[in-house]
């Protein structure tokens, strides 16, 4: 009769549901139970309490029809409402609107914090500290039991110092936001932030390939110091402010490269960066920004050109030693020819030069012998040896 008789036993932390043609009959407590099923139409299901969450459709089911009131929570949120689920005052995440949460009572003390989403839309100190502590805020770690929700729950935000954060609500703007952390529900809203650094930053465009007006390949790195002074003008009539300094920046470096030949470039080096700056500091301050300095930092040549122009100036700078070596040698005949004549009329300043010759050539010799005394001296009577 053995066969005819099926055993269950309910241990603490366990239901037992009761089934007897396919009907739900009765849960059964903790303990040991035993059942005559002479046609095979009995069946249990075994339910652990540890699972937390209840998400078995016969559970659900029987917990709806009034069987399971006494071991089930739930709580049913509005299409504008989130919640917060605590487990023993540990945050188990985030529950989406209009959804619906079972958990099993024995398994701990539960407790959901509604939110208005229509009138908090801001989350504030604590609920913000929980959500970022415990890693809750992802669209993967919601709670919920029909649909699949691909946002993040909360829109978290950072603004350090020097820095300024615009929030736009569903496209309209709200308020500024200075330096700290804030936190805005996604569900209803499409929260937008745009921040800004309100510090001056370089501005790099490098590695232009710019043909210059007499077809000569240059390649350009453009540096410029440009601030954002109104961040809501820059907000409201570009939708990226980097990409559009970048565009008029390479654009401006184009037009003043483009127009002028190589020498011209060479001879004048800030044309460039009056050109630029004259090209865009207007076009810049009527997005909000101001461009405070902008200068080229390198003009490469590709190699044949710098070969060439290598030459050139080699030969440019021969020229001009040519030219002034020319200069001192006539400048040094030209004094030659005015001492000349001046000691042409003075024979005291004749004989004065001789000595001085006399001097310079008695340094390079060893013995100096002298006839006549001065006179001889004065006539030039010595014997060099």
């Amino acid at each position: 009769m053995k066969k005819y008789q099926k055993n269950i036993t309910v241990t603490e932390g366990q239901r037992a549901l009761l089934f007897k043609n396919e009907q739900f009959q009765t849960v059964l407590p903790v303990g040991q139970h035993k059942f005559w099923d002479f046609s095979d139409k009995v069946r249990f299901k075994l339910i652990s309490l540890n699972t937390v969450f209840v998400t078995d459709a016969d559970v659900i089911r029987l917990y709806r029809e009034g069987a399971l009131q006494d071991d089930i929570l739930h709580w049913k949120l509005s299409p504008t409402e989130t919640g917060l689920l605590y487990f023993n005052d540990v945050l188990l995440g985030i529950v989406a609107p209009n959804e619906h949460v079972y958990v099993w009572q024995a398994a701990g003390e539960y407790r959901l914090e509604k939110v208005d989403l229509e009138s908090d839309v801001e989350v504030k100190g604590a609920m913000l500290r929980d959500i970022e502590r415990s890693n809750k805020n992802t669209a993967s770690k919601l709670i919920h039991s029909a649909s699949t929700h691909a946002i993040q729950p909360v829109k978290s935000i950072r603004v350090d110092k020097q820095q300024v954060a615009l929030l736009f609500f569903n496209g309209r703007y709200q308020t500024a936001l200075q330096p700290g952390n804030y936190g805005y529900w996604q569900f209803m809203h499409d929260i937008d932030v745009r921040q800004y650094d309100l510090r001056t930053r370089t501005f790099e465009v490098t590695g232009q390939e710019i043909l210059s007006k007499d077809r000569v390949s240059l390649r350009i790195n453009l540096s410029a110091n440009i601030r954002i002074s109104d961040p809501m003008l820059a907000a409201t009539t570009v939708e990226s402010v980097d990409d559009f300094i970048y565009q008029r920046l390479q654009l401006a470096l184009r037009e003043a490269v483009g127009t002028k030949t190589l020498d011209d470039i060479l001879q004048d080096k800030l044309y460039i960066n009056h050109t630029v700056r004259e090209l865009v500091a207007e076009q810049l301050a009527r997005v909000g920004v101001v461009l405070e300095s902008v200068g080229v930092k390198d003009i490469i040549l590709p190699g044949e050109m710098k070969a060439i122009l290598n030459q050139v100036v080699e030969a440019q700078k021969a020229a001009e030693a040519n030219v002034i070596k020319r200069r001192e040698e006539t400048a040094a005949t030209r004094s030659l020819h005015n001492t000349a004549k001046v000691m042409e009329n003075n024979p005291t300043l004749m004989r004065l030069k001789e000595l001085e010759a006399l001097e310079k050539v008695s340094e390079k010799i060893s013995n100096l012998t002298v006839y006549g005394g001065l006179e001889g001296l004065m006539q030039g009577v010595v014997k060099l040896t």
